[in-house]
């Protein structure tokens, strides 16, 4: 399972190595974050990816995944901790230079802690999304066609985004 992960770092390790040497202009970069902190509450992620142009309005992407969230027993009732990593492959079409349409495979790993009872497992998402483009930031929303209530860590088949290029 941690070999799906590895071959991914790796090809993006590389990518990234190959593109500053080469000074290439065609691969692009995008990421997102987040960041929530509170008595009792700690959630951080960190989506970093890479883009390459095959026709004018489409390209192809590739990411890596981590979340971490926990929260304490005292503030929330419950005492829980995740662990969330994996990769995510897209395809990208922009018809008009504000307007992002997206096709979105993601394979999370998800390593979950619940009042003291572990649990482990693969968490697929398969999703359409459409988004409006300002400058270098795309915000927008998504779908997930592989939405399962007791294996998603997502609360609703619908999911917000923000995706920042540069």
């Amino acid at each position: 399972m941690n070999h799906k992960i590895l071959i991914l770092s790796l090809f993006l390790l590389m990518s990234f190595q190959s593109h500053s040497q080469k000074k290439s202009k065609k691969i692009g970069f995008y990421g997102g974050f987040g960041l929530s902190l509170g008595t009792g509450y700690t959630y951080i992620s960190l989506q970093p990816g890479i883009t390459y142009p095959l026709f004018e309005k489409f390209k192809l992407g590739a990411g890596v995944q981590y979340i971490y969230l926990k929260s304490n027993k005292s503030y929330y009732g419950v005492d829980y901790k995740y662990n969330i990593y994996g990769f995510n492959t897209m395809a990208l079409y922009n018809p008009y230079k504000e307007l992002e349409i997206s096709v979105e495979f993601e394979d999370l790993y998800v390593n979950q802690n619940y009042n003291n009872i572990s649990h482990k497992f693969w968490s697929p998402a398969l999703f359409g999304g459409l988004g409006y483009r300002y400058g270098p930031v795309v915000a927008g929303f998504k779908y997930n066609f592989l939405y399962d209530p007791k294996k998603s860590i997502y609360q609703d088949a619908f999911t917000p985004f923000i995706r920042i290029y540069f």
